[in-house]
């Protein structure tokens, strides 16, 4: 079950610091999330979204992986791969991969003027190391929502506000 944990920094680079200082764990799976949305909202007050991960480009590379596997099942790896890929790159334009638009559109809305919010769709991770990663963070922040137990959101919430 996914569920959404969002920061928000008062700071304009502290979302895009924090979503780097979780990457480790992203690659280690020890972090599994299904969208990643970075909302800045510069001086001027307007507000730019960005998502760190290409979804089309995941989704074509993956399709050629499972391509590639599955066609040499049948001894033919390669068209296997071309047709994975082709699939992939597909799907990966027409789904919509994860976070509503209007929603982290809403949370960008909440900002300060030179504020950022790191919006997760998180569909499982290890606790203790997320733990980790923000206890060693030293950009603030201010959890809104988390699929933490209350008392871990609590610590978790302690860390940040040491590290700012």
């Amino acid at each position: 079950m996914s569920e959404l944990l969002i920061v928000i920094f008062e700071s304009p680079d502290g979302a895009e610091r924090l979503d780097a200082a979780l990457k480790p764990l992203r690659d280690e799976q020890r972090l599994e999330t299904q969208d990643i949305v970075i909302a800045v909202r510069d001086a001027d007050g307007e507000l730019h979204l960005s998502t760190p991960a290409n979804v089309p480009v995941a989704q074509t590379l993956g399709g050629i992986a499972w391509g590639a596997v599955l066609g040499a099942a049948f001894m033919m790896p390669v068209a296997g791969a071309i047709a994975g890929g082709a699939v992939g790159a597909v799907t990966g334009q027409l789904r919509d991969p994860g976070l509503d638009s209007a929603f982290t559109e809403e949370i960008g809305r909440t900002l300060r003027p030179g504020g950022s919010a790191l919006c997760l769709w998180v569909r499982d991770m290890d606790e203790a190391a997320l733990r980790e990663v923000v206890e060693s963070f030293d950009g603030g922040g201010r959890i809104v929502q988390s699929p933490l137990s209350p008392e871990d959101e609590a610590r978790l919430q302690e860390a940040l506000d040491r590290g700012g």
